[in-house]
């Protein structure tokens, strides 16, 4: 059987378990990825050979009920298809989905939200992911709301036993502290919901890394952003690097660490990325 027949039918089958998560990154030890939309745009294939470019080993790649014309709907076979082969033509494995898509239509709000999940956890699951995150900023932020908080954990609960059902982590990247996170998490009551953590927006909400990463600890931690909101390189901005990897490292994690963030300067987005991804291998967070 050739490889597209194969991807093919473990598609159409839902043979997730045939499609582990890295299974094509021919980067052994990079656990350095990008996000889409960093690099070649939402749900863009392009974004594979971009990362091919810069030497990342992942990339993390939008999922959203709402495409529009000519973008890459992962709701349908042929496009998943296409994603695994662009992703096995570069080497450039699928660190997780994400669905942004939420800051503009709220999850604690649109009454489609739900569904919308639950669509983006079987894409997630046919891809042979592990991760899904779940964006609660703009119109979807939960800091100071009470009642959109407790509308999101009545709705996690309504996502939570399928996603446990197909072995998907929601991943919650908010503005909330780590309590805050907790409290959401204990709410909801199911393992399948932990914290997608973000190192540049948690210092730019003004909490301390490295005691949050040692709070939520491996167990609620699904995968790691790298940012700095600053306006600098990595390491000449805000953020502690070093600090965060010693706590992560004190932890256990053990899984991708995803580039977001724009360009810096006069250098162009993928210098810039590649840069920081340079800082990130120097200090020790990839070999």
């Amino acid at each position: 059987m050739d490889r597209r027949h194969f991807l093919s039918t473990a598609l159409a089958s839902g043979a997730a378990a045939a499609l582990p998560q890295g299974a094509f990154s021919q980067a052994t030890g990079n656990r350095i990825g990008i996000t889409d939309w960093t690099i070649g745009g939402r749900s863009s294939l392009t974004a594979f050979d971009l990362a091919k470019e810069i030497g990342l080993g992942s990339v993390q790649a939008s999922f959203t009920p709402l495409p529009q014309q000519d973008d890459t709907d992962l709701r349908t076979e042929r496009d998943r298809e296409a994603l695994l082969i662009r992703s096995e033509e570069t080497g450039v494995a699928i660190a997780s989905t994400a669905m942004s898509i939420f800051n503009k239509h709220p999850f604690k709000q649109v009454p489609e939200a739900v569904e919308w999940a639950r669509q983006g956890v079987e894409a997630t699951h046919l891809l042979g992911l592990e991760v899904m995150l779940m964006a609660f900023f703009s119109k979807n932020d939960l800091k100071g709301d009470a009642e959109g908080t407790a509308e999101t954990i009545k709705r996690l609960k309504e996502v939570a036993p399928l996603a446990e059902e197909k072995g998907i982590t929601l991943g919650l990247e908010t503005t909330l502290s780590a309590d805050e996170h907790l409290h959401i998490i204990d709410s909801v009551g199911s393992p399948a919901v932990q914290v997608y953590y973000d190192l540049g927006n948690s210092h730019a909400n003004g909490y301390a890394i490295d005691a949050e990463i040692r709070q939520l600890g491996r167990e609620l931690i699904c995968e790691v952003h790298c940012k700095d909101r600053s306006g600098e390189l990595f390491g000449e901005g805000e953020v502690d690097f070093k600090g965060a990897l010693q706590a992560l490292e004190e932890i256990g994690y053990d899984r991708w660490y995803v580039l977001e963030g724009g360009k810096v300067g006069e250098l162009s987005q993928s210098e810039t990325m590649k840069q920081n991804a340079t800082y990130l291998r120097e200090t020790g967070y990839s070999s």
